[in-house]
Parts: structure tokens; sequence; C-alpha cells
């Protein structure tokens, strides 16, 4: 039993870790390819790009590597009848499969907390080698940053925003600041959110007014006013939130923050839930592709195979960006888009399998 645990494990091990590499190798050679002419800087700063970058395509290629490795070693087992040995041993193919399976579920907890920790950290630093070292774009790179709070003067008033969303065009947490000649404070308006309206006109809703005259204070609730600002949507781009920079937990938050102001979030919660499903697209592709290889055993060779692997990883991607475009525009339910593809692949391997047995 425990021959046969190593066996299936280490063999799925070296070929995952096979395709790990050349499909990295790969993408991080045509990228470099496609950007060469527009590289003016030391090889090791270009180096040093890459190697941050490694990190969110290897995440990337996982779920594919998985796929591929399980098709290669069942195929194999396949054609060398190993399948059918075990089979008359009395072990089903779960049984035969339950080693990998776990291995798997391993590799997607790992991927997780990989892509929520250092993820994060990896991705900014490849931006800002980019943009600042390679790119020459300094100031860009960090007008692109997402701020918290950020402060605007337009004539006697100074004022500060909590966040943006440019779908809607609307800030959340808008704070005025009004002064008199003297730079006393006048009045201090607080808007929930506010939505622009075009020509530096801006609605603001659920206002709270503050007043203060000979020294006291007079506080009113207003549904809505309409102000004139300088600043247009294009200058609060910066507020809006790089979902790549941010941990699950600090996404989750984000999120928070945007329902209390009243702007949909749908497209961070997606990103949030997206974080999950694509953790574990891993396991969804070696669920599939068990039952397919063992299914394809005398049809075909590696060749074969390995198109099979990329056509099924072909099929899944569009499914998978065609549910988070739609939970993006807030069409479909955000969990439903991220998980929809995985949900559908792993029914397709419950009809597979029980296909098998008649």
């Amino acid at each position: 039993m425990w021959v046969l645990i190593r066996y299936t494990v280490s063999e799925f091990i070296k070929r995952f870790f096979l395709f790990l590499c050349i499909l990295i190798s790969l993408f991080i050679g045509i990228d470099l390819l496609s950007r060469i002419w527009s590289i003016n800087a030391p090889l090791s700063t270009t180096a040093l790009y890459y190697f941050f970058r490694v990190p969110q395509v290897g995440i990337q290629m996982i779920p594919v590597s998985i796929l591929l490795a399980t098709l290669l070693f069942f195929s194999y087992m396949s054609k060398h009848n190993e399948i059918v040995a075990l089979y008359t041993s009395g072990r089903s193919l779960f049984r035969i499969s339950s080693p990998i399976l776990l291995l798997v579920i391993v590799i997607s907890v790992m991927s997780f907390l990989f892509s929520d920790y250092l993820l994060p950290i990896a991705n900014f630093k490849a931006q800002k080698i980019w943009m600042v070292d390679i790119v020459g774009k300094e100031g860009e790179f960090y007008d692109s940053l997402h701020q918290k709070r950020a402060w605007f003067r337009d004539k006697d008033i100074i004022y500060n925003v909590s966040s943006y969303d440019s779908k809607s065009k609307a800030v959340s947490g808008l704070s005025l600041y009004s002064f008199d000649g003297d730079f006393k404070m006048k009045e201090h308006v607080y808007a929930k959110r506010a939505l622009y309206e075009g020509k530096k006109q801006w609605l603001l809703k659920d206002v709270r007014k503050t007043s203060f005259i000979d020294g006291k204070a007079t506080t009113e609730l207003v549904p809505e006013i309409n102000i004139n600002l300088r600043e247009v949507p294009d200058d609060f781009k910066r507020m809006e939130a790089r979902s790549e920079h941010l941990t699950a937990s600090r996404l989750k938050k984000y999120i928070s923050d945007l329902k209390d102001a009243g702007i949909s979030p749908a497209k961070y919660e997606v990103e949030y839930h997206k974080r999950y499903s694509l953790a574990f697209a891993g396991l969804v592709m070696c669920f599939i592709a068990i039952p397919f290889a063992v299914r394809q055993q005398r049809r075909g060779g590696v060749a074969i195979n390995i198109g099979a692997g990329f056509v099924l990883v072909f099929a899944y991607w569009v499914l998978f960006s065609m549910l988070l475009s739609l939970g993006m525009s807030g069409k479909i339910w955000a969990p439903m888009s991220a998980w929809g593809a995985n949900i559908i692949f792993i029914g397709l391997s419950v009809f597979l399998v029980r296909k098998m047995k008649k």
C-alpha cells in the first residue's frame, strides 16, 4: 500500500514540477520578447523585474501543470496496464487516485496562502521596478498607488475622500472644510458618497452639514446637495484600490467600506471570491483529468493527451473569464461568478466517472 502511495506521489510530483518550470519559462520568455524593445535598463534590473514576476506566473500555471501532470501520469499507467492490474486487485479509481487528490489539496492550500501573503508584495515590487526603473514613469507609478484619506484644496475649501470607484464615478466618505479669511472654520460638510454629474458638478448624498457661528455649532441633515469642485473623476483615480496589492482580509475590509458608502463593490467581491476559487482550480483540473485520461487510454499517445489537456484548459478559462465578467458587471452573484466554472467542471468529472462505470 505505502509503496503504491510513494510511487504515485513521486511520479506525479516529478511531472508537476517539470510542467510548471516549462510553462513559467515559456511565459516569461514570450513576455520578455514582446517587451524587449521597450526595455531600456541594465540586465540586472530586468532580471530582478522578472524574478518578482515569477510568483504571479507560477500561481497562474499551477492548475495547468496539475492537469497536464495528471493526464500524463494516468495515461502512462493505463498504457502499461497498471490501472487494470490495480482494478483486478480490488482497488477502485478513487483509491488509486486518492494520494494524488490529497497532494493536490495541499498544493492548493499552499497556493492560496502564498498568493494571499507573498504575491501582493511581489506584484508591488515588480510594478515598481517596471514603472520606476525600466519605463521611467516614477510620478505615474506613485500616483497610481491607493491612498487612504487623500487631501485636496479648492480655494477656501479643504477636503478629503476615503475611496473612489471608477465604474460609478463616485467617491465615498467626502469631508469638506470651509474657512474664512482668518482661517477659522465656517462649515464642515460630510457626505456618505458623492456622484459626478459632469462639468465639475458633484451630487452629495446623505449629507451632514455643520455650521460654526459665534463659537456655536449647528448641525443639520440634508438628503442631497450640489456643489462645484475643481477635481474631476480622473483626479481621484489614484484613490481606487489595486486589488492585486491587497491581501484577502484587506480586500474584504475595502469591500465593507464601499458597501457602507453605498457604492457597488461587485468587481472587488468577484476578485475576493476569485482568490479562493483560483487556488482550488488545480483540484478541479485534477478531478476532470483523471477520468478523461483513463477513458482515453486506447485513443492516442502522449501528444494526444497533452493536446486534450490544453483544450480542457482553454475551455475552463473561457468559461471562467466569461463568468467573472458577468459578476464584475453585477449581472450574477459574485460567488457564483467566481466558483461557477469549478462547479461545472466538477459536475463534468462526476458525469465521466459514472459513464465509465456503465
